[in-house]
């Protein structure tokens, strides 16, 4: 069965017209990747657009995160470093047989290694739902309590009683 090209989705799903389209595979033709990418750089679509087109490819369900709750029992069936490494995260467990399947969000569901690495961490068989990366790694962030790796830390001090390194100078713009 032949895969209809995420371009193609987005076309007929009204996301981008054809100018666009172009424009997306003209920048993905020079810097390389893939054209949900390049389309995401230039500013054309969201990623929530584009996953839902990779859903519609792949014939792969996608889910919201924000509203969904995730039970801590099946957080609990994949090591936190494995989630945040692979940047997945179980959502629920299916009871159709005794191995699961354990429903896992992820952005990328043609990495198998990750998929590969839930399913023999768990134990239970594996079954992808797509989602974001953005919506992903704050659901991680919030379920595991930890803050994100490209956060920005603010100091400790208030910014008043923080001291200058190198002074301000008075600069003059014309003569």
């Amino acid at each position: 069965m032949k895969r209809i090209p995420i371009g193609q989705i987005l076309v007929e799903g009204g996301a981008i017209d054809g100018r666009q389209l172009r424009a997306g595979l003209d920048w993905q033709r020079r810097r390389g990747g893939r054209i949900g990418g390049a389309l995401m750089h230039l500013g054309m679509v969201d990623e929530a657009a584009v996953v839902r087109a990779l859903g519609v490819q792949l014939g792969i369900p996608v889910i919201d995160l924000s509203t969904r709750a995730v039970d801590r029992d099946v957080l609990r069936l994949v090591p936190a470093r494995i989630i945040e490494a692979r940047r997945v995260l179980p959502v629920e467990l299916l009871s159709e047989t005794r191995r699961g399947p354990l429903v896992v969000a992820t952005s990328d569901p043609l990495d198998l290694t990750a998929l590969d690495e839930v399913a023999f961490a768990s134990g239970k068989a594996v079954r992808p739902v797509l989602a974001p990366k953005v919506h992903i790694d704050v659901a991680i962030g919030q379920l595991l309590g930890r803050h994100h790796p490209d956060a920005l830390e603010m100091p400790a001090e208030p910014i008043e009683e923080m001291e200058l390194v190198q002074p301000v100078r008075a600069q003059r713009f014309w003569n």
